[in-house]
């Protein structure tokens, strides 16, 4: 799948091997960490996830050809209303052990802009993505955690818990929620013990989008 956007700007097409050391950047420099960490992904574990899904994991590229943004999913059985489960034990590690290939829900396991083409619509375009392969699969729907990355601000005046409900409530601005309810999804419910970010209180908010083309197949 390739996805234009403008054509002077960015497109989105599905990952390669070849992308795997430029995710690596982006997903460690997007968290704040730094090129090497063991956590971010790597060469293994994009090759396993082309493996088991190929189609559903995507880069953003720039017309010079830099991957700048990055997006892995899996399919999955699990209903959003279920009760959630740590990141890695939902997607069964970094491999993406827990996919599904019969699952009717698309499941965010991992997301990221590199920081310096960070606010130029490349997220939207790789939410665009997703939402059009939605359609394409028929699925019910698409569905994510995302981690409360302002919350840090906000520590000492209040409880993570009562940070997410005023960013449901648009009371406050997070970075990471309030862009993916612009985006079209809904806050579901608040995560404690998602993940393990600081910056978030380790915490995160079940955002979902249901796919108003899905037609129940019988």
């Amino acid at each position: 799948m390739t996805i234009k956007t403008n054509p002077s700007l960015i497109s989105v097409r599905n990952t390669r091997l070849e992308d795997s050391e430029a995710i690596h950047e982006i997903v460690a420099l997007a968290f704040g960490g730094e090129v090497g960490e063991p956590m971010a992904m790597s060469r293994p574990h994009i090759q396993q996830q082309l493996r088991r899904f190929r189609e559903g994991q995507f880069v953003a590229v720039t017309p010079q050809g830099r991957v700048v943004g990055t997006a892995t999913t899996m399919r999955t059985n699990k209903p959003p209303t279920a009760t959630p489960q740590p990141w890695l034990k939902m997607i069964g590690g970094l491999e993406l052990n827990n996919h599904d290939p019969n699952g009717q829900w698309l499941y965010g396991a991992e997301f990221a802009v590199h920081p310096s083409f960070q606010g130029m619509g490349i997220g939207r375009t790789l939410y665009e993505a997703r939402f059009q392969f939605v359609k394409q699969l028929n699925l019910r729907g698409f569905y994510a955690v995302g981690m409360l990355m302002g919350y840090h601000r906000y520590q000492h005046r209040m409880s993570v818990a009562e940070y997410a409900d005023k960013v449901v409530k648009h009371e406050i601005e997070d970075p990471t929620v309030s862009m993916q309810m612009r985006r079209g999804f809904k806050a579901l419910r608040f995560v404690d013990y998602y993940n393990d970010e600081p910056l978030a209180g380790n915490a995160g908010m079940l955002i979902v989008w249901h796919n108003p083309d899905y037609r129940p197949m019988y």
